[in-house]
């Protein structure tokens, strides 16, 4: 396969960690497009650089693939000008944010071009592990899920835009909860029911939720129920666990993970979770491996919307 030649739109933490992933497996970063071209340059200092995805459109561009890595209110309009240039595009999810109508860009994508929706954490190796022992039966019938995917939140560890609902289309239901939702998908092999959830501020001044807890359904009996928050402390007890009829698995923050049932005992260990994932992805992305489609990420979408527009903030 030869090497592509690729665009990363967005010079932030996350375009550098797609950036770095795509020299990994030996591909070209070919131009960068950032408001800022310091920072743009800042990405890989033998790349073109643009101030606008249209300004590197229309300057006879050489590149095949693209990345967008921007703020999340963006990404539905770029992906959808980048498909219609013809490119296979990984976009950040959430490839949209709560209220936008993706029929623009399920239109550029019956025209060509490809879309690959960025899920790092389905990537993580423990959970990939996961998702076959589930199909496999290892584990047999899924009775409950439970997610804590819950982190510290440190002075300035996200951008100021997180917090913004205009930019961000929510708070960590969204920015979170696209991720956690999607590998329950993954993992119950089935489409969540919402049956209801909470959504709270807990720091000061912050416009969007840090806290929500989700229950749901998957399949005919499966409880799943998942915990995301940004908090002013260290929390405990955080990770995936999966209980079945055969087996359990357990998926921690770092990576690690472990299976054991009847006739199976197996585990992995820690991850740099900033690097390894997004090798992965990169990799399934060019090797055009399925489950990462606009269709395949809308129904995680749906859910949010619905639990946005029946679960007040408080």
């Amino acid at each position: 396969m030869s090497a592509r030649r690729v665009l990363v739109v967005g010079a932030g933490v996350m375009g550098h960690r797609h950036a770095a992933a795509v020299r990994a497996v030996g591909d070209h970063i070919a131009a960068v497009v950032d408001t800022d071209l310091a920072r743009a340059s800042a990405v890989d200092s033998g790349a073109s650089t643009y101030t606008s995805v249209q300004e590197a459109l229309a300057q006879g561009h050489d590149f095949d693939s693209a990345i967008i890595a921007t703020p999340s209110a963006g990404h539905l309009v770029q992906s959808t000008e980048l498909v219609a240039a013809g490119l296979d595009v990984l976009v950040e999810k959430p490839h949209r944010v709560p209220g936008q109508d993706p029929a623009p860009l399920r239109a550029a994508l019956a025209r060509g071009g490809r879309l690959f929706v960025g899920m790092s954490t389905r990537h993580w190796a423990g959970v990939q592990a996961v998702v076959d022992a589930s199909v496999s039966g290892e584990l047999g019938e899924v009775l409950t899920y439970n997610d804590r995917m819950q982190f510290h939140l440190e002075e300035d560890s996200l951008p100021s835009w997180y917090f913004n609902s205009a930019v961000s289309g929510g708070g960590v239901l969204v920015t979170n909860g696209v991720h956690a939702f999607d590998r329950a998908r993954a993992i119950t092999g089935s489409d969540l029911r919402f049956q209801t959830a909470a959504l709270k501020r807990v720091h000061p001044g912050h416009e969007t939720e840090d806290h929500a807890s989700v229950v749901a359904r998957a399949g005919a009996s499966t409880i799943v129920s998942i915990d995301m928050s940004w908090l002013p402390f260290e929390p405990i007890g955080t990770g995936l666990t999966v209980m079945g009829t055969k087996g359990s698995a357990r998926i921690y923050m770092d990576g690690s993970w472990s299976i054991s049932g009847i006739g199976v005992e197996r585990s992995g260990p820690s991850i740099d979770i900033d690097r390894a994932p997004f090798i992965r992805q990169w990799s399934s992305f060019r090797e055009e491996d399925a489950g990462f489609g606009l269709d395949d990420l809308e129904p995680t979408l749906q859910l949010i919307e619905q639990i946005y527009q029946e679960v007040p903030v408080v």
